[in-house]
C-alpha cells in the first residue's frame, strides 16, 4: 500500500467515526494552518495514549527575546544622575512638614528603648546638630529629607538645604516630652540597613 494510499485510509477511518470526526473538525478549525494529515495523526496519536488533546499548541515558542529583568539603580547611577543629593530648592520646610507629623507619629509607635531608636528611619525627624567637628554646622537645625551612609541632610525653617556628617558629630531631638541625644558615629549605616545591625549598646542614645 503507498503512502498516500495509507494516508487517504485514515483519513476515511476518522470521517466514519462520530468521536474522532467530532475531534478531528474540532482541532481542524482551531488550527487553521495543520494540514488534514497531520490533525489525524494528532488524533489517533492521542486517542491511542488517552491524553489530553490541546486545541492550540502549547510548545509553541513565543517570537522574539525575553525582556531582561529591572535591575535597580547602582550608588554610582545615583549620584550621576543627582538622585542621592539634594539642593536648594528642591524642597522646602513647609513641603517637608507632613513627613516630619507622620515621623512623630512612627516614633510614638516605636518606643524609647536605645535599640529601637538607634534602629529608627529618621526621615522626618527635626534635628539639631549640638556638638561638630565642623563649627558653621554648630546648631543646625530642621528636618531629615534624606540619609546616607554618612550624611544626614536637612532642610531648615529657611529652606537651606544644610549636609550633615555623621562622624565626630552629635545630634540631637525631641521624643515626645525628652529629648534624645545621638552620636553619629554610631549611625555610619545606610538607613535601610540600620534594622539589620547589631549595634553596641555604648554611647547609643541619652534621653
Amino acid at each position: 500500500m503507498s503512502h498516500n494510499q495509507w494516508n487517504k485510509r485514515k483519513l476515511e477511518d476518522i470521517k466514519s467515526n462520530f468521536t474522532k470526526s467530532f475531534i478531528f473538525e474540532t482541532i481542524s478549525s482551531a488550527n487553521s494552518q495543520k494540514s488534514e494529515i497531520n490533525v489525524a495523526n494528532l488524533v489517533n496519536n492521542h486517542i491511542k495514549s488517552n491524553s489530553h488533546i490541546f486545541l492550540k499548541d502549547p510548545y509553541k515558542k513565543k517570537g522574539g527575546r525575553a525582556r531582561p529583568a529591572k535591575q535597580p539603580l547602582s550608588h554610582k547611577e545615583r549620584r550621576f544622575l543627582g538622585l542621592s543629593s539634594l539642593k536648594e530648592g528642591d524642597a522646602t520646610f513647609s513641603d517637608l512638614l507632613p513627613l516630619h507629623k507622620l515621623w512623630v507619629e512612627y516614633m510614638s509607635r516605636v518606643g524609647t528603648k536605645n535599640e529601637d531608636v538607634a534602629r529608627a528611619d529618621l526621615h522626618g525627624c527635626f534635628l539639631t546638630v549640638v556638638k561638630t567637628l565642623s563649627p558653621p554646622l554648630l546648631r543646625k537645625a530642621g528636618i531629615v529629607a534624606m540619609e546616607t551612609l554618612n550624611t544626614f541632610t536637612i532642610v531648615d525653617r529657611d529652606d537651606k538645604v544644610h549636609v550633615l556628617p555623621k562622624k565626630g558629630s552629635v545630634f540631637s531631638f525631641m521624643m515626645g516630652d525628652s529629648v534624645v541625644t545621638i552620636f553619629g558615629n554610631n549611625f555610619i549605616f545606610r538607613p535601610g540597613e540600620r534594622i539589620m545591625k547589631k549595634i553596641g549598646k555604648q554611647r547609643l542614645v541619652c534621653l
